[in-house]
């Protein structure tokens, strides 16, 4: 490892492992959710009363690292993170519409030219351009571009933003299975006149076997079949739309959870009176303050049973790797690519703020060791570790580096101190940077005010310290932090960030 003050660069050195040259290579599942907060996995202990008895009992029979990241807490430079182990602003999609530079290897091509059968299905949104196919998939059902599949397909649903460019896979598969003409109700949105165009959440009026998560679970469950007959090892990725909104659940799950059983979020009293002025604007933006804290409670509620449910189609996917004999020998990734922000600080979803309900996610690992871990580790970082499990290093560098030692438990700490995080473009352009440790997180704003929150005295990051005189010194260590990191990877906001720093 080429380790700096701050970034992590895996420089190919991989030590020979147990799990491969002494026989059959170990099958890899991804499972990416969307937009899950941490909290809704009930083995992290967050006293949430979302229940999730199926990656609990991986994290069991495995372990968890607690103290997960996402580096950019929107979908696609997210996901991009994962195919290319790099930061957004090196790999190049920084927001939603952007596409992955040219040159940068991809995650589904190595793992093919390392002779697995690969297998992509479900949310895709890692580009606007390039298939699964593209990258290596060579099975795949995706929903490219935004995605959702429910949209023009559920006749009342407003949400409108359909895969593109490839047929609606969800949309056949209702239709080969009598499904056709499935729809929703009651559904919740925002009062804002000039957003009447998504829900936040509905309810699916169709059988479990209609939903999406259900679709999705069930054409992993297709490949592992395919991946059975094969003579090579897999790796495959699957993705659910959900828990993103609108969260469209059916029965039990819709009604699983009682509203008014879900306390108020600690942040949910912010005012905003020390934070950018774009934070005040996203609340309104959603229009869900009249609402008060009871709107909040309704949409967690269909949020959680949405977590549910996936559970439960993870627990489908489990028992399909057991009915195929190949549950032992397969490595079980649960993740997520972001967070929700559900009602902490009075916002929903994700976009120009910092803050641990959309940065810090879950990241459960089966099938190699069984302790948990405390490191900083980044999701990007299942891209090296990935590969290392097949045998492969990256072709190029990549910012992190493998966590194989740390999922064996061989180690028991990466020496990380500080993490990096970015921001781009999310319904606004605002460029921002953040770091932080476990004790403090320092956020740069390039045209707004800066944030800093002490963890310690302050975790729902309500009080910015961010120019108390008391925080002087920790503001410039977290400062010079930005600035390594900024330097080792080439992150074009640093150009203005050191003009302006003395004054900061």
């Amino acid at each position: 490892l080429i380790v700096g003050a701050s970034a992590f660069f895996y420089n190919g050195s991989i030590p020979k492992r147990r799990f491969w040259g002494m026989g059959k290579r170990k099958n890899i599942l991804l499972l990416l959710s969307d937009q899950q907060r941490l909290d809704t996995v009930s083995a992290y202990g967050m006293d949430c009363i979302c229940r999730t008895p199926h990656i609990d009992r991986l994290a069991e029979e495995g372990m968890k690292f607690r103290n997960a990241f996402c580096t950019s807490a929107i979908c696609a430079p997210s996901r991009a993170s994962v195919m290319t182990g790099l930061y957004a602003h090196r790999h190049g999609v920084i927001d939603n519409y952007t596409d992955i530079k040219e040159g940068v290897p991809l995650l589904g091509d190595c793992m093919a030219s390392a002779g697995y059968y690969c297998g992509y299905v479900g949310k895709w949104h890692v580009s606007p351009v390039k298939t699964p196919a593209e990258c290596g998939f060579e099975d795949n059902l995706p929903f490219m571009g935004y995605g959702f599949p429910g949209s023009r397909v559920f006749p009342s649903l407003k949400f409108d933003i359909p895969p593109v460019n490839t047929p609606n896979y969800y949309a056949e598969y209702l239709k080969e299975k009598g499904f056709e003409g499935v729809d929703v109700s009651h559904g919740f949105m925002g009062n804002n006149p000039a957003l009447q165009i998504q829900e936040m959440f509905c309810r699916h009026e169709g059988p479990v076997e209609s939903t999406i998560e259900y679709f999705v679970a069930q054409e992993t469950n297709r490949l592992i079949e395919k991946a059975r007959d094969k003579d090579q090892p897999f790796f495959i990725w699957s993705n659910f739309w959900g828990p993103h909104s609108p969260s469209i659940v059916p029965e039990p799950y819709y009604s699983m959870y009682r509203p008014e059983d879900i306390p108020e979020h600690p942040s949910y009293c912010e005012d905003f009176h020390d934070k950018p002025y774009g934070y005040y604007l996203t609340e309104k933006m959603w229009g869900l303050s009249d609402y008060g804290w009871k709107g909040f409670q309704e949409i967690a509620a269909r949020y959680f049973g949405h977590c549910t449910l996936i559970d439960d189609c993870v627990g489908m996917i489990v028992e399909k790797l057991k009915e195929c004999g190949l549950y032992e020998d397969t490595i079980i990734i649960y993740s997520a690519d972001h967070g929700d922000c559900m009602g902490a600080h009075r916002l929903i979803e994700k976009g120009a703020f910092t803050f641990d309900e959309i940065y810090r996610i879950p990241l459960v690992v089966k099938g190699l060791g069984t302790k948990d871990n405390e490191s900083l580790v980044l999701l990007q970082e299942l891209m090296p570790s990935i590969l290392e499990l097949a045998g492969m290093r990256p072709p190029k560098k990549v910012d992190g580096e493998s966590l194989v030692p740390l999922m064996l438990g061989e180690v028991p700490d990466n020496g990380r101190k500080y993490i990096y995080g970015e921001y781009h473009y999310h319904f606004y352009t605002a460029r921002q940077r953040m770091v932080r440790n476990l004790e403090y997180q320092f956020t740069f704003n390039e045209n707004e005010r800066g944030e800093l929150y002490d963890l310690g005295k302050d975790p729902w990051m309500l009080k910015n310290v961010c120019y108390e005189k008391e925080y002087e010194g920790i503001k410039r260590c977290l400062m010079d932090r930005m600035s390594e990191f900024m330097k080792e990877t080439e992150d074009p906001a640093g150009v203005w960030f050191e003009r302006i720093r003395e004054f900061y």
